[in-house]
């Protein structure tokens, strides 16, 4: 998620909502970015650009870009590892995105609450671990 130019309310509340969220999900486990809390930048490169390369699902929440954010998802990009890319509907997202998005065949996942962002989540791990592949 976009943090450093992103409301007030994005940083906190709904961020807080979606992780909360996800964590009492069953084989989860979230790897929290340092962001703005603390540590150098090398500190923050080092510790981002692991954890995007680490996970088994990256979500990446794009509606409040930064140059950071698109960073992380070239990243996981180049893993060719899962990811799922969420804005909240009627939210304009950079070409650069949807273009990346269509030459994967994988879909921009819209929503409207934090929920939707969990279920989606939640179906896509489910068949993942199932070994069936990812919902749309």
């Amino acid at each position: 998620m976009a943090l450093t130019e992103a409301p007030e309310e994005f940083r906190t509340t709904f961020q807080d909502e979606v992780k909360s969220a996800l964590r009492v999900l069953d084989n989860v486990e979230m790897l929290d970015f340092i962001g703005l809390q603390g540590g150098t930048a090398v500190d923050v490169f080092k510790h981002d650009i692991a954890c995007t390369t680490k996970a088994n699902l990256c979500v990446f929440i794009v509606e409040h870009p930064s140059i950071g954010l698109g960073m992380e998802i070239m990243q996981r990009y180049h893993t060719m590892k899962p990811m799922m890319i969420f804005a909240r509907e009627g939210q304009k997202v950079t070409r650069m995105v949807t273009g990346m998005l269509e030459q994967l065949n994988q879909p921009l996942l819209r929503y409207e609450s934090a929920a939707d962002i969990v279920r989606l989540v939640d179906a896509f791990r489910s068949a993942f671990l199932e070994g069936v592949g990812a919902p749309e």
